[in-house]
């Protein structure tokens, strides 16, 4: 028998939000309502704007580097957690560039393969927003 399209077809169904998983979005979209400028141009995720002052006011939320352990200086917060904050940093444009590449690449890679030393050196820095990614 040959399998047909909607044989090998991969369906996902959605997950609903946990109720503290809910008032999270909201939280997140009430401070970027008053955090954002009144004349804020949106970006496009990496294509936005590069604004380190912007992630570290995020960091004092405890948005940067949610998933970082609290032992690091993170939040320890859950996947699901750091998605909602990121699906909405996104909707909204927000300037994320500044913070993006140390907190979704740098991060996991130095938890996993970094020495001791690296992590405590520069995670805490990854998760207050003080280690800026500037690129092109």
């Amino acid at each position: 028998m040959t399998p047909t399209r909607r044989d090998t077809a991969v369906l996902f169904s959605p997950t609903p939000l946990s109720p503290a998983e809910d008032a999270l979005r909201h939280e997140v979209r009430r401070w970027l309502v008053a955090t954002l400028p009144a004349d804020f141009r949106p970006g496009l995720g990496l294509g936005g704007r590069h604004d380190p002052e912007f992630s570290r006011e995020l960091a004092k939320q405890g948005w940067v580097g949610m998933t970082i352990p609290r032992a690091y200086g993170g939040a320890g917060a859950s996947t699901v957690e750091r998605f909602v904050v990121v699906e909405e940093l996104l909707a909204a444009g927000a300037p994320i560039a500044a913070h993006w590449i140390g907190e979704r690449q740098t991060a996991p890679a130095l938890l996993r393969f970094g020495t001791e030393e690296q992590r405590r050196w520069f995670l805490p820095r990854i998760a207050a927003g003080s280690a800026s990614s500037r690129w092109g």
